[in-house]
């Protein structure tokens, strides 16, 4: 089974900075599985992660869905030399938290402050959702969308799996699960995996 993995950092490769096999490498360790997924990347990134590759010669797709509050960059201002994040995007509580680093990000912290609009956030992140169910649904594949966040006000793709109790209860330093957390990931989507086949 050929398996195809696009998404934010729910769903990357955190053997790149850490040690610890998350959810995706427990699944790499028993399908043939394509990574595209990257830590801290917006919707938009996801979308280009779609269209960079054959979508078609997967017989799985899982999609790792973010926060609509991500505004896409060309350059990180803090983590562009980390091996992790080398190619997120922006989001204010990221920025908040690592303001001491760069003193370039204060101006971006006081627009998310005073400027940014929520409300248009959350119109293109659908739209951009709405693009991503379009794509997908022209394919054989099956398709997975996770996510580990309250998505109460944004796309609601069918077959989606909402990881947010379980984040609450098992937080830790791989794929934002601990060991226990990213194990039961994985059985749930061996589960879903193994019953269609």
């Amino acid at each position: 089974m050929k398996i195809l993995i696009c998404g934010d950092s729910f769903a990357a490769d955190w053997t790149v900075k850490y040690t610890g096999e998350g959810w995706p490498n427990l699944l790499a360790t028993k399908y043939n599985v394509t990574n595209l997924a990257q830590a801290g990347c917006s919707e938009y990134k996801i979308y280009q992660q779609l269209c960079l590759i054959k979508l078609e010669i997967f017989d799985v797709i899982i999609i790792s869905h973010t926060s609509p509050f991500r505004i896409p960059v060309k350059k990180h201002p803090i983590h562009a030399n980390d091996p992790l994040h080398k190619n997120c995007d922006l989001i204010y509580s990221d920025l908040k938290e690592h303001s001491g680093l760069n003193p370039n990000v204060l101006p971006i912290i006081k627009f998310y402050e005073d400027f940014f609009n929520d409300e248009y956030a959350l119109f293109v992140h659908n739209l951009i959702c709405k693009e991503i169910d379009l794509m997908l649904g022209t394919l054989n594949s099956k398709i997975i969308h996770i996510n580990n966040f309250s998505a109460i006000s944004v796309y609601t793709f069918k077959n989606t799996i909402n990881f947010l109790e379980l984040l609450s209860q098992h937080t830790g330093k791989i794929n934002h699960f601990d060991v226990y957390g990213n194990k039961v990931i994985f059985e749930k989507l061996i589960s879903i995996l193994e019953k269609e086949n």
